[in-house]
């Protein structure tokens, strides 16, 4: 098998500013990586993939799907668009440091698919570096000791107001014919591929439990936040219960497979925060409970509790063959 390029490279970027007032860093990062295609083009730029013809003979990608896509990742910075013929003109597409930072959300992605998707059977991941099955372990950067939900201090931040949260566009609802990438699930676009999917998994994580709450929090419908309840309930990602008060009052509360989505969360945040800044701060301010240091979130080998770069890691098939 072959392992992914080295993606250790100069990660030094410039930061792309935001409008005063305007979406936050989390409405932007949500907007630019919470799509299926554009996830499923990323993640073949990090095994090599260069030219429109690559990702055509890689998947199912409809052509109008694809040059749409390469377009929107050049101009959010994650791909830069460069001439390798003049006669005729080619362009080929090269990740930028902005670009080859996303690794660890696909593979945070990818290890929640493996753990609580059970009606798929994805690849198990490899350590090339200790050579043993893993799965990645979300440390904190400070203390080097695993993330735990509750060991997460939330405060919303300048920027954070709920409406800015938001992507600014609603996603086209894709039929069950369209084409779509095999290695992006269902369950993951529904969990963050929805502006208000987001937004509710947001709130959850920072406490809401009634849909009182989601309505005071969102400032949306009441037929949009039952909508996305009855869908995380249906998932499993929320358990509804009776309240105390009133037997047909409900409570939201995240499970374990809710919880278990928070490596994703938190590195999207991050990633967020990285790349993009709006002129009165950050959205979220969030620290480790336990070292008190301001949270930054990397991704540990559960097998030797090495860190993880993504040029070390390789996809072994259930029927143990060797594929990228």
């Amino acid at each position: 098998m072959t392992s992914a390029p080295d993606v250790r490279l100069d990660e030094h970027g410039e930061v792309t500013p935001l409008e005063a007032g305007g979406p936050n860093a989390i409405a932007v990062s949500n907007g630019v990586l919470a799509d299926e295609w554009s996830l499923w083009i990323i993640r073949h730029a990090l095994w090599g993939a260069t030219r429109y013809t690559d990702w055509m003979n890689l998947g199912p990608i409809p052509g109008s799907a694809l040059t749409t896509r390469l377009a929107s990742l050049v101009a959010a910075d994650i791909l830069r668009k460069q001439p390798y013929s003049e006669r005729p003109v080619r362009h080929e597409y090269v990740l930028t440091a902005r670009g080859r930072q996303v690794w660890p959300i696909l593979i945070a992605i990818w290890a929640w698919e493996r753990g609580w998707v059970h009606e798929v059977d994805l690849p198990r991941m490899r350590h090339t570096t200790c050579g043993e099955f893993f799965d990645p372990v979300l440390t904190c950067g400070g203390c080097r000791h695993p993330i735990q939900w509750r060991e997460v201090d939330a405060k919303i931040g300048p920027s954070g107001d709920w409406n800015r949260n938001l992507p600014t566009t609603a996603r086209r609802q894709r039929s069950r014919n369209d084409p779509r990438p095999s290695e992006v699930i269902d369950e993951t676009m529904e969990l963050i591929g929805n502006r208000w999917s987001s937004a509710i998994l947001g709130a959850s994580f920072l406490g809401a439990t009634r849909f009182s709450d989601f309505q005071k929090r969102l400032s949306a419908s009441p037929t949009i936040i039952a909508d996305r309840l009855r869908v995380f309930a249906e998932l499993g990602v929320l358990a509804q219960t009776p309240t105390a008060e009133r037997a047909d009052w409900m409570e939201y509360r995240l499970t374990a497979k809710g919880q278990a989505f928070l490596p994703v969360v938190l590195l999207m945040i991050e990633w967020g925060h990285r790349w993009y800044e709006a002129p009165d701060g950050p959205a979220l301010l969030l620290h480790h409970i336990p070292c008190t240091a301001t949270l930054h979130s990397i991704l540990h080998c559960s097998a030797c509790n090495e860190p993880l770069n993504g040029h070390a890691i390789e996809a072994v098939p259930s029927d143990g063959t060797s594929s990228v």
